[in-house]
């Protein structure tokens, strides 16, 4: 037998299983538009992703909201940020520098409010007392704090850390790119502002309430002092209530902002050609990967076939 009786089987396999891979990975793409011919389409145009870019926008929009960046990815990421312990510190730095005392926040004795229940609204400052107006005061601050600081930085870190891992994976990498990411990360903290200006204002206001139900008639420095209580352990506490703010900010902020709506609307604005760059800029080493086992194979069964011939 000769050589060239050996290897012309072998050669026509490896291209046939090439090209055949490669053919199969282009009509992903390829058309990017229907092919009309008279009154009839030609069969799988347009391509297959380019056919179902709608569907395929809304599954991985879903994915990445019910599975990547969950309320509970959230709650955590904001829990265990540094962004949380320096607004804590700057808070106790306002308290522990101020000259106002508990008592002089009232102009008239009054007693104790109960303490209020999850979901229970407060009365109006003017009938709280002393409790109700520390509330107003430091929630003031707080919201001052927080609106006025750079939320943006601080949550641009917060997600691309959140997003880190997932990115390692090429094909949700490919998804969750730089300008799905921003879109994020401005949803988030215009969500973030909007809920500080209206029911994260009302938040704050009845936890710090409730934990200044004891405090009512000590000045913060006479109280520090006859606990012994240092600035690092009121951040601390300070940092508990913000514990407890994230988390109930983070059922609101899964209600309002809509990050599957976010990826699939930047998937569907997408044209074809882009989408094709995108994927091909992330998953180009594993396709051509699958081309050439497409040739090693048809190299294998053309040997094979010679083997039994």
């Amino acid at each position: 037998m000769s050589v060239l009786k050996i290897l012309l089987p072998i050669v026509l396999g490896a291209l046939i299983g090439y090209f055949t891979n490669d053919l199969a990975i282009r009509m992903l793409f390829h058309p990017r538009k229907p092919v009309i011919i008279g009154k009839w389409q030609l069969p799988f145009t347009p391509g297959i992703i380019p056919k179902n870019q709608g569907r395929i926008a809304k599954s991985i929009g879903d994915a990445i909201s019910t599975q990547l960046f969950t309320q509970t990815d959230l709650v955590d990421q904001l829990k265990n940020s540094g962004a949380k312990d320096e607004i804590a510190r700057k808070i106790t730095d306002a308290v522990f520098e101020t000259e106002i005392s508990l008592a002089s926040l009232s102009t008239e004795e009054k007693k104790p409010n109960e303490p209020l229940s999850d979901g229970e609204e407060p009365a109006p400052e003017e009938d709280e007392g002393i409790a109700g107006q520390i509330g107003t005061f430091v929630t003031d601050r707080v919201v001052e704090k927080m609106t006025g600081a750079d939320l943006h930085t601080a949550i641009e870190d917060l997600v691309w850390e959140a997003v880190q891992d997932y990115r390692r994976n090429p094909m949700i990498a490919m998804f969750l790119n730089a300008s799905a990411v921003d879109a994020i990360i401005d949803k988030v903290e215009s969500a973030l502002r909007s809920y500080l200006a209206g029911d994260g204002r009302t938040l704050i206001r009845r936890l710090v309430t409730e934990e200044a139900e004891t405090l009512r008639e000590t000045p913060f420095r006479d109280l520090a002092a006859e606990l012994h209580l240092e600035k690092e352990a009121a951040a601390e506490a300070v940092g508990r209530i913000l514990d407890r703010f994230i988390e109930q900010f983070g059922s609101s902020f899964s209600e309002k902002t809509d990050i599957s709506g976010i990826v699939r609307e930047k998937i569907e604005s997408m044209d074809p050609a882009t989408f094709e760059d995108l994927i091909m800029s992330v998953a180009k080493r594993e396709l051509q990967a699958v081309i050439n086992l497409g040739a090693l194979l048809g190299a294998i069964i053309g040997a094979v076939n010679l083997i039994f011939r």
